[in-house]
């Protein structure tokens, strides 16, 4: 099939918006922000290589001088409990969220079980935990209070409720609230071990006085092992869903409301965001949702002829033509990833949207990724976060199977399975690394 070019320049019709008043004072590069920019944009231009930021979490221990963990943990969250029954022949795959949670959850017991077997020799820890519901609190940080409280006691319009595509239900409900509240405890809980390591090492710190206790900081502060404090959610990425209403299978927007959340409970370790929105639509209801909000930039790489709606303007946004497949899907990636990390500035928490739909299996995407491209474009993005020392938040986005539905499951999975290998590996790399630099004195830890 052929493979639709798009112009090497910006579209003059995505170029209009660029002179708007009301959008200028977001734009920290004049290169960068509030661009709408064609997939073959980057390729007449020399894509500058990644520069790290010198403090690597390679060399980092995993046990430090006050005997504490320093093992990377990534808590999973799932809300299957919630699923929903929806009519027959309904074209949203609602299994897909307990299948994926199985396969992910027998994975990570396999290689804790068998680590010897696994390419890390690192048992990293990966607690999984149900989902909260998310509270009205909670929701009323990014959504309409009167909408709100419309969805909660199912007083929808006929057409607001085909906008969204589910027929409302009380259980509905309570699995909108899940898909909120996995994503908003994720980010709790990345956050919340930030804080806790940066109190331990000042607990150290301040009471070894005849020992010098170093300590490396970036990103305000925040200890490098924050990027080994990793958290996910299988479910969530609603980024269809806006200040009071919603649409494409999108009731609440758990990224947006998570953000806000952390953004206000947590302002002295939060300041700036990065979502990083890789479905295969665009995110036009965070587009909208963080406009004139300079503490989050909004990231979308989606198919320029794909959308459930008219788009929206986000910081960014890298149109990828219908079929794209792997080498410019993953060189498109690899250029704005590094450019974000020169240009945009720093970030402190990064949320991860990471639909599968541009996978060529699937039935809505319009894209022709393999399983492998997939999981390379997820391997850049954790890599870009520890490159930078940058605590993630993962989430699941759009994946709709053909009749067989094992290519998007599997795809699901590798997000998740991924995530934990790259942990494990970076974890053996700082041991391996630890042992030979320190040989007389090493602390080994069990799992």
């Amino acid at each position: 099939m052929a493979t639709v070019l798009l112009s090497t320049l910006i579209p003059q019709s995505s170029q209009a918006w660029l002179s708007g008043a009301s959008r200028q004072h977001r734009i920290l590069s004049s290169s960068l922000r509030g661009r709408s920019v064609s997939s073959l944009t980057a390729w007449g231009q020399t894509t500058t290589s990644r520069t790290t930021t010198g403090t690597e979490n390679e060399s980092e221990s995993l046990s430090s001088s006050d005997g504490k963990d320093r093992r990377p943990n990534f808590t999973i969250y799932y809300n299957d409990v919630y699923e929903v029954k929806l009519p027959p022949n309904h074209r949203f795959p609602m299994e897909k969220y307990g299948k994926v949670r199985r396969r992910v959850q027998d994975y990570v017991m396999n290689k804790q079980q068998q680590p010897s077997s696994s390419s890390s020799s690192v048992v990293i820890s990966c607690p999984f935990q149900v989902s909260p519901l998310a509270t009205v609190t909670e929701l009323e940080t990014t959504h309409d209070p009167q909408y709100i409280q419309r969805y909660l006691r199912g007083d929808m319009t006929d057409a607001e409720v085909r906008n969204v595509g589910f027929p409302w239900s009380p259980a509905g409900v309570n699995r909108s609230l899940s898909s909120v509240g996995g994503t908003v405890a994720a980010a709790r809980h990345v956050v919340e071990q930030i804080m806790a390591r940066r109190a331990a090492t000042t607990t150290t710190t301040s009471s070894n006085t005849t020992t010098s206790t170093t300590t490396t900081t970036t990103n305000h502060g925040s200890q490098s092992t924050s990027a080994l404090s990793w958290a996910a959610h299988v479910a969530g990425g609603t980024h269809h869903a806006f200040y009071d209403y919603g649409e494409g299978f999108c009731v609440f927007s758990d990224i947006a409301v998570a953000a806000n959340v952390v953004l206000k409970e947590y302002a002295h370790v939060v300041r700036r965001i990065l979502i990083l929105d890789l479905d295969v639509h665009q995110g036009n209801g965070n587009a909208i949702l963080f406009q004139n909000r300079p503490e989050v930039f909004t990231f979308s790489m989606q198919c320029a002829a794909n959308s459930f709606s008219p788009k929206e303007v986000s910081d960014l946004d890298i149109e990828l033509p219908v079929d794209c497949r792997d080498e410019t899907y993953l060189l498109t990636l690899k250029h704005w990833l590094s450019r974000i990390q020169q240009e945009a500035g720093e970030f402190d928490l990064v949320f991860f949207q990471a639909g599968v739909d541009g996978l060529a299996d699937d039935r809505l995407g319009r894209m022709a990724l393999t399983a492998q491209g997939l999981a390379r474009r997820n391997e850049m993005v954790y890599d870009f976060c520890l490159q930078q020392n940058l605590p993630l938040v993962i989430t699941m986005g759009g994946g709709y199977p053909r009749k067989d539905w094992e290519p998007i499951l599997a795809a699901h999975a590798a997000v998740y399975t991924g995530a934990y290998d790259f942990l494990a590996q970076v974890a053996s790399s700082t041991t391996l690394q630890q042992d030979a630099e320190t040989p007389d004195d090493v602390s080994v830890l069990q799992a």
